[in-house]
């Protein structure tokens, strides 16, 4: 327990925003239920089959069912309040899914992280070693999707609050350091967990206030681009403290984790989605997202039922009975102490949006089309830009070089996946972009802006 604690807290120390991090919860869940629950659950099984069976039968049976079941009961018990928060489901069929998989996972994950270590020093080799992890892979997500078809397997909770997690973990653990064989354990401890405890509890505290409205404006590219395919995913901090997401990528697993990263401890809850393109880079991941991080309202631009990803996501919200907005030309958002988001143009691809904040100018043509060009002169119209985000992931036609260099930007922004299915970004709009600073999500990963009105800072990943 110590170690754990002091691992979790260590983690934290360089990186508070990993305790808002789904994975970061579970996996800390997942080994803390294996150590409070793994020997005492094999201990019990023993003893129940002792009753019926030889003694010596049940010790050697006591293995092969711990590792296949009871240790996978362990760790599901400390995670279903966290999966019950953040995903508002719990699937009754991972009891039964768990056993059949992890005889395959040793394969997977030895397999998977020579591959990825042979990859970065000889890109063959690490193929080579994909491949041989590939069999088990594959099983794996077929038994995966096998249980997924089973009717009711399931069970869909709706609102599940942070207090009732609370009250789960403490009821349960006070249930279980009552007993026997957790005091005498704990009597070994000494001070080391309180003290690892308590600085957890500081860093998660300091976590929150640095979470707090800075009276910045914060914009962020978010790295959801992968594979083949590329999207934006764009999140507006304001000074105020609202939070607003602008389209969500491709990717659920990538949209969720950067979400989590940086939203406030506790934040379920965003106050804007706008939606300024309708394909699916655009919005991919956001009906399984928006369950997690629900919009207290929505700006739509571009057409509803224009691909079946646009269907999707509308459906979900009007299920949800989440207002929703259509966008105009000349719509405006107030961000709070003069920021303000406004609509420059909106057609039938979605919208070209310019956020505004004092001398601070970005101008974001998620859903850019040639009429929304001509409609802004190639950029005449709108004048210099602080920050240029490039349409369509750099797309040529996209981002001609006379709207480039009309808008004159101090920095130039592009969210696009390393291997994009598409070849972008163009060769035509990297040589436009001669001169100007470019930060790309697949070299630098996410790009944050942050300003006063006045000054501007830039920051990225890497």
């Amino acid at each position: 327990l110590n170690t754990l604690a002091f691992t979790a807290a260590l983690m934290a120390l360089f990186n508070p925003h990993v305790l808002g991090d789904v994975g970061f919860q579970l996996s800390v869940a997942a080994t803390l239920g294996l150590v409070l629950y793994a020997e005492p659950f094999t201990e019990a099984f023993q003893r129940v089959a002792a009753r019926y069976i030889p003694q010596e039968t049940a010790v050697r049976l006591a293995r092969p069912v711990g590792e296949y079941f009871l240790f996978t009961l362990a760790a599901q018990l400390l995670t279903l309040p966290v999966l019950a928060y953040h995903f508002r489901s719990i699937s009754l069929v991972a009891l039964i899914a768990n056993p059949l998989i992890l005889p395959a996972q040793p394969a997977v994950m030895i397999l998977g992280g020579i591959a990825v270590i042979l990859g970065l020093l000889y890109l063959p080799l690490g193929q080579l070693a994909g491949y041989l992890a590939l069999p088990f892979v594959t099983y794996t997500i077929h038994v995966v999707e096998l249980f997924t078809r089973i009717p009711k397997g399931v069970l869909y909770l709706g609102e599940f609050s942070l207090l009732l997690v609370v009250t789960f973990y403490v009821l349960l653990f006070g249930w279980t350091f009552a007993s026997a064989h957790w005091r005498k354990a704990a009597s070994t401890m000494g001070a080391g967990l309180p003290l690892v405890l308590v600085g957890l509890l500081a860093v998660l505290a300091w976590r929150g206030a640095l979470s707090a409205p800075d009276g910045q404006l914060h914009l962020t590219v978010l790295d959801v681009s992968q594979a083949e395919k590329s999207g934006d995913a764009i999140l507006i901090q304001t000074p105020e403290g609202r939070n607003i997401l602008i389209d969500g990528g491709p990717y659920v697993t990538l949209l969720s984790d950067s979400l989590g990263r940086r939203l406030p401890v506790g934040a379920r809850q965003l106050d804007w989605l706008v939606v300024a393109g309708t394909e699916e880079a655009q919005l991919g991941a956001l009906p399984r997202v928006i369950e997690r991080f629900p919009p207290g309202q929505v700006l739509w631009a571009g057409l509803a039922q224009g691909t079946r990803y646009a269907r999707d996501l509308y459906n979900t919200l009007l299920s949800g009975g989440i207002p929703i907005t259509p966008a105009e030309t000349g719509h405006v958002l107030d961000l709070g102490q003069g920021a303000r988001l406004e609509v420059l143009a909106a057609g039938q691809r979605g919208a070209i949006l310019l956020v505004e904040w004092g001398d601070f100018r970005a101008l974001l043509p998620v859903g850019v089309g040639f009429e929304e060009l001509e409609a802004l002169r190639y950029g005449r119209a709108v004048g210099r830009v602080s920050a240029l985000l490039l349409a369509d992931s750099g797309y040529a036609p996209a981002n001609p070089p006379e709207w480039i260099a009309n808008l004159n930007p101090q920095v130039v922004l592009l969210s696009v996946s390393a291997r994009d299915g598409e070849g972008r970004p163009s060769a035509e709009t990297l040589e436009a972009l001669q001169g100007y600073t470019l930060l790309r999500t697949d070299r630098n990963g996410w790009i944050e802006l942050s300003t006063d009105g006045e000054q501007l800072w830039v920051e990225a990943a890497q």
